[in-house]
């Protein structure tokens, strides 16, 4: 891989031109900002909708917070001269600060009393934090304090005035991305990564990709129409640094390659027929000083289905052969943009009374800019975050630029920056500011977290992380995971041959997959009308899942076993890729086989349904207050609504594996207390495939779900406890075929 050298990485000049330059500037215009950010004052702010400058205005100036060291808790100290009749001034004058807490999550209305004061708690470190709360005077009288929270928010120095220790020495976040402050601090960051980080290095590949999209410049245009930036299709690249794009399409893409516009690419693409996503990126390479981008809807050819998988089994190689990535987190759709100012997220300038330097009791008096802390959840939620394609590119990066709710972030193997604001160690994933931490989570480049994870947990976490994300195509459900699988198949030990999501290395441990109980994906768990693999894989359904997940399988703290041999496994492909889609497949498996009857609830969103063994009856298992069926199963059908409701339906289950911790944390830590006391439970549980027949195929099977049980050894068999389901009655060691 050419790697660019520290000292040559470009400045991109021409993109720091002034907005009121008598050079005409067409678009992507960059916004030009200082270090010094003038505050903005009521009568300006309609003035520039696009203005991201500190609000300030008549109502804000009046608040002065005391963060001296030596300040007392008290309501004096912590009140900020506010009451709620202040506050609804406020908002009549339209204050952004207090409208902003008005529209806030926390805020509860008031309506305890006009002269109630608004006062704060103040984090005296850095990072200095205020947060803001309306105080019931009436409830205090009785002895206890009721507060409602209005905002939480954090301190910066205003650039160009004398800083302050207490506000620590990072800048306010920059809320102008598409700027030259924004790209001055990535082509830093991008130099020191280059010049300096190891693990980067080794991880890059050199590849370059089939097709790349060249960026130059028109500095001297004489067309005042013409765009800025000229882009065209290069093939076969000479070997140089490239960025990736890793987006969200949102439908089909305007001004995609295709088979009769391939050769016009090549001369010159027409900026005004690319959404603006790509537009974005075409700015953002510039920006930092590079000259070729990759995006996949101009890079392959849309209506060539062999260049498409051609370009899709390179995935792995052209993601990890980038310098570097473009994560349009906020973009919805091609069309959005993710360079737009973050208006929403404009600051507010507070007087701030701090300790003075020569130890004046009564302190001093600085301007501060208060940033709002945004939730976990607003980074969480991004729409780049939500896509089941984007999980690999941002897996498998070397360094990767996120453009967020707030702004850029960068992180690669061995550092995290952001873009002004708080900072966080590579080591943590936990912020101050949750925005910050929340895309640290959802981009691992170099799939860091999994380093030293090894097969079969490793590969369960990604199942769990990917059918979190959502498809457009189900039909793409294994070749949007295709890339990763190619790197984890490359990374980890003992995989064997890969089988339609699964691995044949420890295949059993796989096999138990089950539908996430407690996921807060839309997604719907079902059944696709269209095949796309075979039941008992994960990717033959729509859905959240997980695969059965504990340390102890892989360090033996909890006597994992397989219960039942594979003896044969295979799947036949729709191509020629074996990480690529498949047309069929069959495992072969022998075991203990038991039939169980499942009634389904009907109710709610985890409709688990209840059952026993065939040949008991419902009677049997039926207490008063509990819920009926033999409480030693527990079910984990995989699509509830496929069944008729209160109905029985008879299954087969065949045994997989044993082991003996109890399946949660909570139980564990019990069982270990009772350890301490002398005591030995001597439970065994296990975890089985639940088998429906396939009609006119004499033993064979297509899979539902899968089934958990429990009991005790037959020398702990007393009161209230039951032997081990599967060794209850007549269990039968049968071989089965499942498709």
């Amino acid at each position: 891989m050419v790697l660019v050298p520290v000292n040559n990485l470009p400045t991109s000049p021409g993109l720091n031109q002034a907005a009121g330059s008598s050079q005409s500037q067409a678009r992507p215009l960059i916004h030009v900002v200082n270090d010094a950010l003038p505050p903005m004052t009521d009568d300006q702010e309609d003035q520039d909708q696009k203005d991201v400058s500190p609000h300030t205005c008549r109502h804000c100036s009046r608040i002065t917070i005391d963060m001296r060291q030596n300040s007392k808790d008290g309501k004096d100290d912590g009140q900020i001269g506010f009451t709620e009749a202040d506050v609804i001034s406020a908002l009549k004058d339209n204050c952004a600060l207090f409208s902003a807490f008005r529209q806030g999550a926390y805020l509860v209305s008031m309506t305890s009393g006009p002269d109630n004061p608004i006062w704060v708690e103040r984090t005296l470190k850095q990072p200095a934090i205020v947060n803001f709360f309306e105080v019931d005077w009436e409830r205090l009288k009785l002895g206890y304090k009721m507060n409602n929270r209005l905002g939480e928010l954090v301190l910066y120095n205003v650039p160009g005035q004398k800083p302050h220790e207490l506000f620590g020495p990072q800048p306010p976040p920059n809320l102008l991305p598409n700027s030259e402050l924004s790209y001055s601090r990535a082509r830093k960051y991008l130099r020191d990564c280059s010049a300096n980080h190891t693990k980067c290095r080794e991880f890059n590949l050199s590849h370059m990709p089939t097709r790349l999209l060249e960026v130059v410049t028109r500095p001297n245009s004489p067309n005042p129409d013409e765009p800025h930036l000229i882009v065209r299709l290069v093939s076969n690249p000479p070997p140089a640094p490239y960025a990736t794009l890793s987006y969200c399409w949102g439908g089909d893409q305007p001004g995609k390659t295709t088979k009769r516009n391939v050769g016009t690419y090549s001369r010159n693409i027409p900026l005004d027929v690319l959404p603006l996503t790509i537009i974005d990126a075409l700015t953002v390479t510039h920006g930092v000083g590079m000259k070729y981008l990759w995006v996949d809807a101009l890079c392959i050819v849309q209506d060539s289905d062999q260049d498409k998988m051609n370009e899709i089994s390179n995935m792995h190689l052209i993601y990890r052969g980038a310098f570097l990535t473009i994560a349009a987190g906020v973009a919805s759709t091609s069309l959005d943009g993710f360079l737009r100012p973050r208006v929403h997220d404009r600051g507010y300038v507070f007087n701030v009374r701090v300790d003075s330097p020569v130890g004046k009791q009564e302190g001093e008096i600085r301007q501060a800019i208060a940033m709002p802390v945004r939730l976990r959840r607003d980074q969480e939620m991004l729409p780049l975050y939500t896509r089941a394609w984007t999980f690999q590119e941002g897996q498998l990066s070397t360094r990767v630029l996120a453009y967020g709710n707030r702004g850029m972030v960068f992180c690669c193997l061995e550092s995290r920056h952001t873009d002004g604001g708080l900072e966080e160690p590579i080591t943590t994933l936990r912020s101050i500011d949750d925005s910050i931490g929340a895309s640290f989570k959802n981009l691992d480049p170099g799939n860091q977290s999994l380093g030293g994870v090894g097969h079969p947990l490793a590969w369960g976490v990604i199942v769990e992380a990917y059918t979190s994300r959502e498809l457009t195509v189900g039909d793409d459900k294994l070749l949007a995971v295709m890339a990763i699988a190619e790197e984890y198949k490359r990374t980890k030990e003992g995989v064997g041959e890969y089988l339609a999501g699964l691995w044949r290395g420890d295949m059993l441990f796989q096999l138990l997959w089950a539908a996430h109980r407690v996921s807060d994906v839309k997604t719907k768990f079902k059944r696709p009308e269209r095949y796309r693999a075979p039941s008992w894989s994960w990717a033959s359904l729509d859905g959240h899942f997980r695969i059965f997940l504990h340390q102890g399988v892989l360090d033996g703290s909890i006597g994992y076993k397989y219960a039942c041999e594979l003896l044969h496994a295979e799947t036949t492909l729709v191509g020629g890729n074996p990480l690529g889609q498949v047309k069929g497949g069959f495992i072969r498996l022998r075991g203990r086989v038991k039939k169980v009857v499942w009634k389904r609830n009907g109710t709610g969103k985890h409709d688990h349904g209840y059952g026993w063994a065939l040949g008991d009856s419902e009677s049997d298992w039926v207490k008063s207050g509990e819920v009926p069926g033999d409480d030693r199963l527990s079910w984990y059908v995989d699509v509830p609504d496929e069944w008729p409701v209160k109905r029985d339906i008879v299954m087969s289950c065949i045994e997989v594996c044993t082991y003996e911790a109890p399946e949660n944390l909570m139980q564990f830590a019990m069982v270990q207390l009772y350890d301490e006391r002398g005591g030995s439970p001597n439970m065994t549980q296990g975890r089985g495939i639940l088998l429906v027949p396939v009609e006119g195929q004499p033993d064979t099977y297509r899979r539902v779900g899968t089934m958990g049980c429990k009991g005790y050894l037959e020398g702990d068999v007393g009161f209230e406890k039951k032997p081990y389901w599967f060794d209850e009655g007549h269990g039968m060691r049968q071989e089965v075929v499942v498709i």
